[in-house]
């Protein structure tokens, strides 16, 4: 995320070719949990680790892209990336300027603010930047039978342009949706939804720490995409996370949607004067899923 705009990726960030893994789960597993978009923020992760507490059943937890570049908690953030998904993570956009660093030589010597990617480089020890670099683009998962294709969504598959992150779930499954899988999930968009098409099935986690439901268009004419979803309240801030249970042989896909302390991540922001992002921005994007 950045302070002009907050999921537009710099194409000279993505490494050619894309790196594929491939992931088996045990079938013992009863549930994968899909996060997406961290952003560097500390509040929306220990929540999510509270609602994880409370599950019963085994899960396997996905990171779907984004560890980086908004709050101050970069390094928290792959910390606990690491500790929940290894192994099962893909580079969004930031990540993949991480990894530019990585390749810079010499390396940049310019300080930089705590919530940027470069801040966030800063503070990583060399097992932390060798699991970034290591960060596949694709996640080819294979569990019970059923086959997810798990990507950031900055990029796809069928043409050479970047993803803009204000396309709506029609338009997102022209380019995503694939019937070779039996889902693909997404990121990028801040923009939570599951869909079944002609074309396959997609999902979007949405963000687990800033949505981004309300923007301007060109003219200035504010947008809401909740307006037109019948399964988004436009009272509804809050972020989300996907959970994905297998019903009868089938996969069902499923918004989980959860809060953490906003006015406190506010106010340790708030506490810093050598950040990049502006307080009102910031406030915007954590309470009232705006962009700039």
């Amino acid at each position: 995320m950045s302070t002009g705009d907050p999921a537009q990726p710099d194409d000279r960030r993505m490494p050619r070719p894309h790196m594929t893994a491939r992931v088996e789960v045990s079938a013992a597993t009863e549930r994968l949990v899909i996060v997406s978009d961290l952003h560097g923020y500390r509040e929306p992760l220990e929540a999510i680790d509270r609602w994880l507490n409370q599950v019963s059943e085994p899960f396997l937890v996905f990171v779907n892209g984004d560890i980086f570049e908004g709050g101050i908690d970069g390094l928290y953030a792959v910390e606990w990336t690491m500790r929940r998904a290894l192994g099962r993570t893909t580079r969004g956009n930031h990540d993949s300027a991480i990894f530019e660093y990585l390749g810079a030589y010499p390396p940049p010597g310019k300080r930089a603010p705590d919530d940027t990617e470069l801040g966030a480089y800063r503070e990583m020890t060399p097992d932390q930047l060798a699991f970034v670099q290591s960060l596949p683009d694709i996640l080819d998962v294979h569990w019970r039978g059923h086959s997810l294709r798990l990507m950031h969504g900055h990029f796809n598959l069928r043409t050479p342009e970047t993803t803009n992150w204000r396309l709506r779930s029609a338009e997102l499954s022209e380019l995503f949706a694939d019937p070779a899988v039996d889902l693909t999930v997404i990121g990028h968009t801040h923009y939570p939804f599951v869909s079944q098409g002609a074309a396959g099935a997609l999902a979007n986690p949405g963000t687990v720490a800033v949505p981004l439901f309300r923007y301007r268009d060109p003219s200035g004419r504010e947008i809401d995409r909740r307006h037109h979803d019948p399964d988004l309240s436009v009272n509804d801030n809050r972020p989300s996370f996907l959970t994905i249970t297998d019903v009868d042989g089938r996969l069902q896909p499923t918004i989980e949607r959860f809060d953490y302390d906003r006015e406190s991540l506010l106010r340790r922001h708030a506490a810093r004067d050598d950040l990049r992002m502006p307080l009102d921005i910031r406030r915007a994007w954590i309470m009232a899923a705006r962009a700039p």
